[in-house]
């Protein structure tokens, strides 16, 4: 999951208690790019995951594999199964399989059709739960954070501030994962509760989809 940028203006008042909230600035750390706070090029060559993030309609359970950086999996609350597949391990273009087990569709499609209907999906965000945000940002690494919750592995916490809103990430650099974010008021939205360093079977990157409508997406966008 991605740290979502807020559209809206934030106060004067609320601005400030954005400064207030807990989490203590190392002493004269500088602002960071974001390739330097969250390396992505050490990942471990299999990694699984159970996911818990809040977001506006309540929350939800993600299950994630990564297969080297060719393939993915992540399932989301039992019902929706994404499949990311690519050619070259650091190449931008990806193909998307999206199977709905309720409506029972199967869905194709690419990076450049989602780009071309406004969906500004990278293999970073689905991949490493982040996303450079757009705009302008700011991180900085921080020495400790007052939570009562405690993240499943060690990480390192850092604030991004982006678009008037504050998040807090542990990020682990030797899972290349956000393991827990807290919002603007230090609650969870996102945490992992569970992971390990399986190997996935190829069957699991080609999940059944006997008697789903297949539409090809991409094929479709591209003939507009």
């Amino acid at each position: 999951m991605p740290v979502r940028s807020a559209s809206k203006r934030v106060a004067p008042v609320a601005a400030m208690a954005f400064a207030m909230l807990p989490g203590t600035v190392i002493a004269g750390a500088a602002p960071m790019a974001f390739e330097r706070a969250f390396p992505t090029t050490a990942a471990p060559a299999h990694f699984h995951a159970r996911i818990a993030y809040r977001g506006r309609d309540g929350v939800h359970r993600i299950e994630l594999w990564r297969d080297g950086a060719t393939r993915l999996r992540r399932d989301t609350d039992a019902r929706l199964i994404t499949v990311a597949t690519r050619r070259q391990p650091r190449g931008a273009d990806f193909r998307l399989d999206l199977l709905d087990r309720r409506r029972r569709l199967h869905t194709i499609i690419d990076r450049t059709s989602l780009y071309q209907v406004g969906r500004f999906t990278d293999w970073n965000d689905l991949a490493f739960g982040m996303r450079r945000p757009a705009g302008r940002y700011r991180i900085t690494a921080l020495a400790r954070v007052d939570t009562p919750v405690t993240a499943v592995a060690p990480c390192r916490w850092f604030a991004l501030e982006s678009e008037g809103r504050r998040t807090r990430i542990c990020w682990s650099d030797e899972q290349a994962f956000p393991l827990l974010m807290l919002d603007d008021h230090g609650r969870p939205v996102w945490r992992v509760t569970a992971l390990d360093r399986a190997v996935p079977t190829p069957a699991l990157f080609h999940p059944a989809d006997t008697g789903y409508v297949r539409p090809d997406a991409a094929a479709d966008i591209a003939g507009d």
